[in-house]
């Protein structure tokens, strides 16, 4: 469940700007004092849809700051009844953050998820990227190698190196043949047909480069 506490006498009616996309899921509490409580008919447009569900507190004893200390008291409160919630504060006021420090600490073992907003909009759109994200990283995932389908050829992989002991073999080789193709017909003949079809792959490089110098 996504909890919003909206800043009302900091954010107006700006901040509530997609408010009507939220789900019955979600719920916003508003807090607004004598110095903001009104609102535009697009706002009361979008209350009138929003469904989440809704409640306000007006803040009756005012006072410099005096809304910030009662949001941030009922936070505490809502984070010990509702610490399953992810909580979302909507404030231009970057004093908040000072309470999400507190809170992300470790000084309690609780460590509910709680983020600052300017407004709802911008959390639908943090949703919207984190879903994207994952949705992405869940498809490459999902993408694994083709496997060779029934009856198709399939080539081993080569090894990183050819050991010491096939160096001698392999130096014969590459100075006998003439063509890429007689050098593979000699590697598969004297190594057998799995290892030598590594060994050609691992070396095939060095023969063109042999023929290059000379």
């Amino acid at each position: 469940m996504r909890i919003f506490l909206i800043d009302f006498e900091n954010v107006h009616s700006e901040g509530m700007t997609g408010v009507d996309n939220l789900t019955e899921d979600d719920e916003v509490v508003i807090f607004y004092s004598i110095n903001a409580d009104s609102v535009s008919f697009e706002l009361l447009h979008r209350l009138m849809f929003c469904k989440a569900k809704l409640s306000y507190f007006k803040i009756r004893r005012g006072g410099r700051n005096a809304l910030d200390f009662q949001l941030a008291t009922y936070l505490g409160y809502l984070i010990s009844a509702r610490s399953d919630a992810e909580f979302y504060l909507i404030s231009k006021d970057n004093g908040f953050d000072f309470a999400v420090d507190f809170w992300e600490t470790g000084y309690i073992d609780v460590k509910p998820s709680i983020k600052r907003f300017i407004n709802v909009k911008g959390v639908l759109a943090h949703f919207a990227a984190e879903a994207k994200k994952t949705a992405a990283e869940t498809k490459k995932t999902a993408v694994a190698p083709k496997t060779a389908e029934r009856g198709d050829p399939v080539e081993p992989s080569a090894p990183s190196v050819v050991t010491d002991e096939d160096e001698a073999d392999v130096n014969r080789l590459l100075s006998d043949s003439k063509s890429s193709h007689e050098l593979y017909i000699s590697t598969v003949k004297w190594f057998g047909q799995k290892k030598g079809v590594e060994i050609y792959r691992n070396i095939k490089s060095r023969f063109f480069t042999k023929k290059t110098v000379v």
